[in-house]
């Protein structure tokens, strides 16, 4: 009687959460706005008290709030004891499908106990509110920048000349203008498309172009002073520009970005983040290739080191080299790190990943093409965006020291082009030889180049020249060539990612997704056509299709989560010596995936080492209390030892504690009947 009762009353605790749970807006046949956005979040709050609780963070200019929404199951601990993973989505406000990914995200660990059973998850559904809701706003344009006011074309009045609708469509295009002045042409074949007429081929520029709107201001210019603002995505510290009409006047200048930088910086148990929007480092490793000032293999030592050190000031050395040549000058046991040589010598910020980091982010990017194909999302897309100066993404690599994920879950298709049988691409090259390389010829091999994009100076003999001298490879150039965007071609219609626009507008939009040109009577530019692409077609799928991207996609984060560092106590030893003194040996490891921490992590000595402490009845004679170690490879263990002697037989505790990657504890029984 008493178990079916049990059963009852099971029953109507169960239905009574799905009721409650039931009024939450998880529906993905449809965006949702900012506003909407924070309803549904405080809802899921008030539906899951136990495990979840809402941080608003900042309050914009507009009153639109920026919430943290926190699950698991230490909601109600300040001080946790397990790791979390950081979620921020849409950060420039222009890509609606990453909040909804976001939202996707928070239903899935509210749906799944399992998913939040050893880690706290914070997710940003929406980092710049915004920007956000101009999708949902007429007349529609596609901007980053919040609301707060900014002079933008430096003259005495603020945000008075922005777009305008003329025609009355509720979209924001472009303006063209026929001038002897013009630098634009229609593009052969494809009249809708404009590109930059090239004089060196004879061709002379026959419109300039504006975006649609008026001259508010009167100065000449036309919307050079809209409404905004500072674009959130880009308001970070690491590589912040300054000067810019966008960026912001210093990195955290505005309160979204402040309050978010603070929040991390407050919550160190934070091992991971992603960030839902424009890039995909899943997809493709975070990009190399800036130019910093500072190469790790080629620095020069400042003068007035040089002659204390007795060093060559003209001769450049390797960061290995230079913390050999500095070991004399520090005292015995002080180990030198990469951190402090850079600070000492002025080096300034690393600003390419470095190689440690980029073998794991390669060798995940290519599981992740193999789970994309298993959920038949492998289809031929654009590529994403590369992270941009001041971004979250780039912040929290390089600053913060902790894996940093981002995704962008759709571009617009790739256009099929039929192709010769035997046309070399980058992918072929990748399996020649390089002997069969230099057998194609310079002909082939130089039509071949011009069609990858290779710059103008690599010429087919000076290609063939580097294959056989050993100094380039097919694959290395293959690699080279994969990550060089592709030349724009006038006789095919455009760009790739104007062609596949079209296309896609075309067959899948029924020609919504460009607006034709047609005249217009514009009071000071005279005759006009307006016309062009419109705003948020090229990143954001029709509303149907969300639910199925977002099912085959969001997965992977669980799995990029999974694969966190992890600290585990793998083996303890001890050994009686004689009279009450034994040597206790602990071999502490990460058995994760990940390395604890990035390499950035430990070069940037952000991240706190995992402490390693033994406690008893005992006296420590050799080792320390409280023992630690920096860093562990991916599976790899580090030996921990000490020499006590047992004041009376008992147990001993040895814990190894870390606040990024859990915790472990051991209990040995030493003296006594073992």
């Amino acid at each position: 009687m008493k178990q079916k009762i049990m059963q009852i009353f099971l029953g109507i605790v169960c239905l009574a959460l799905f009721s409650f749970a039931s009024t939450i807006d998880f529906t993905f046949d449809r965006y949702h706005s900012p506003d909407e956005l924070n309803k549904i979040l405080k809802d899921a709050a008030e539906s899951f008290p136990k495990i979840t609780k809402l941080h608003k963070i900042a309050v914009t200019r507009s009153q639109k709030e920026v919430s943290i929404l926190e699950i698991g199951n230490e909601t109600d601990t300040a001080k946790k004891e397990l790791p979390a993973v950081f979620v921020a989505a849409n950060m420039e406000g222009t890509t609606p499908i990453a909040s909804e990914a976001a939202l996707y995200l928070v239903k899935s660990l509210l749906e799944d106990d399992s998913l939040i059973k050893d880690k706290t998850w914070y997710v940003l559904a929406c980092g710049n509110p915004e920007a956000a809701a101009h999708y949902f706003n007429k007349p529609l344009r596609q901007d980053p920048r919040n609301s707060n006011p900014y002079n933008d074309d430096m003259d005495d009045q603020v945000d008075e000349d922005g777009a305008d609708d003329l025609d009355g469509n509720g979209i924001i295009t472009m303006m063209r203008v026929k001038s002897p002045e013009g630098s634009w042409i229609p593009v052969p074949g494809e009249p809708r498309l404009m590109r930059r007429a090239d004089p060196s081929k004879g061709e002379q520029g026959l419109y300039k172009l504006y975006s649609e709107g008026l001259d508010n201001d009167g100065d000449g210019e036309y919307n050079e002073d809209g409404q905004g603002g500072v674009n959130i995505g880009i308001n970070f510290p690491h590589l912040f520009e300054h000067h810019t009409t966008t960026g912001g006047l210093w990195p955290g200048s505005e309160e979204e970005s402040y309050y978010l930088i603070k929040f991390i910086m407050e919550h160190r148990e934070i091992g991971l983040t992603f960030c839902f929007g424009q890039t995909n480092f899943c997809l493709n490793p975070p990009a190399g290739g800036r130019r910093g000032s500072v190469d790790l293999n080629n620095i020069k030592i400042p003068e007035r080191y040089g002659k204390m050190m007795g060093l060559d000031t003209e001769k450049t050395y390797t960061m290995k080299e230079i913390i050999e040549l500095l070991k004399p000058f520090v005292p015995e046991g002080m180990e030198i790190t990469e951190s402090m040589v850079a600070q000492f010598l002025g080096l300034g910020a690393v600003v390419n990943p470095l190689p440690e980091d980029l073998k794991y982010y390669k060798e995940l990017s290519e599981q992740y093409k193999e789970f994309l194909k298993k959920t038949g999302l492998d289809t031929e897309r654009l590529e994403p965006q590369k992270a941009k100066d001041g971004s979250f993404e780039l912040w929290a690599y390089y600053h913060l020291g902790l894996p940093s994920f981002t995704m962008d879950f759709w571009t617009l298709p790739k256009v099929k082009e039929e192709k010769e049988e035997q046309e070399i691409t980058p992918e072929k090259l990748e399996k020649m030889s390089d002997d069969e390389f230099i057998a194609l010829g310079e002909e082939k091999i130089n039509q071949f180049l011009k069609s990858a994009g290779a710059p103008e100076n690599f010429k087919a003999k000076n290609v063939i020249d580097a294959v056989k001298s050993g100094a380039m490879s097919t694959k290395r150039m293959a690699e080279m060539l994969k990550k060089m965007p592709k030349p724009e071609n006038s006789e095919q219609g455009g760009s790739e990612e104007e062609k596949a626009l079209l296309a896609f507008s075309d067959k899948e939009l029924e020609g919504k997704g460009f607006v034709n040109w047609e005249t217009y009577d514009h009071p000071t530019l005279g005759k006009v056509e307006i016309g062009g692409e419109v705003p948020f077609v090229k990143n954001t799928p029709p509303a149907d299709r969300v639910e199925t991207l977002l099912k085959g996609q969001i997965p992977w984060v669980f799995e990029i989560a999974d694969k966190m560092a992890r600290i585990k106590i793998a083996k303890t030893d001890a050994e009686e010596i004689g009279n009450n003194i034994y040597r206790i040996k602990v071999w502490v490891e990460n058995s994760g995936y990940l390395p604890y921490p990035t390499a950035m992590g430990e070069r940037n000595t952000r991240i706190l080492p995992v402490i390693v402490t033994v406690e008893g009845d005992i006296e420590i004679l050799e080792g320390k209390k409280r023992s630690l170690i920096k860093s562990f490879g991916q599976q790899k263990s580090q030996e921990v030892s000490w020499l006590v002697y047992l004041k009376k037989p008992g147990e001993i505790k040895i814990q190894a504690v870390t606040n990024i990657a859990w915790k472990d504890s051991k209990v040995i029984t030493l003296g006594g009947n073992r």
